[in-house]
């Protein structure tokens, strides 16, 4: 999935991420805390793989970099809009 734009990844997670969130967080949204902080680091984890100046460096910079993203382009991963950023 290295050869993905992160785009890409996004509209694919798209449809999954809102059926988790009106399914799964329409009583217990604080709940929802857990699974998207670990999807942040999954894509911070792709973004370790994607770019190779990143794979030198610990995690945090890649993690760093998608908080700027999330900052620039908030509607990017449908869990950003609901307020789970990085």
């Amino acid at each position: 999935m290295a050869h993905l734009t992160i785009d890409k990844i996004a509209i694919i997670l798209r449809s999954k991420t809102r059926g988790w969130i009106n399914y799964f967080g329409k009583f217990r949204r604080s709940d929802m805390h857990g699974v998207f902080r670990t999807l942040n680091f999954r894509l911070a984890r792709w973004v370790r793989n994607k770019y190779r100046r990143f794979r030198r460096y610990h995690w945090y910079f890649a993690y760093k970099w998608l908080v700027e993203v999330s900052k620039k382009f908030p509607t990017l991963f449908v869990h950003w809009e609901y307020g789970f950023r990085p």
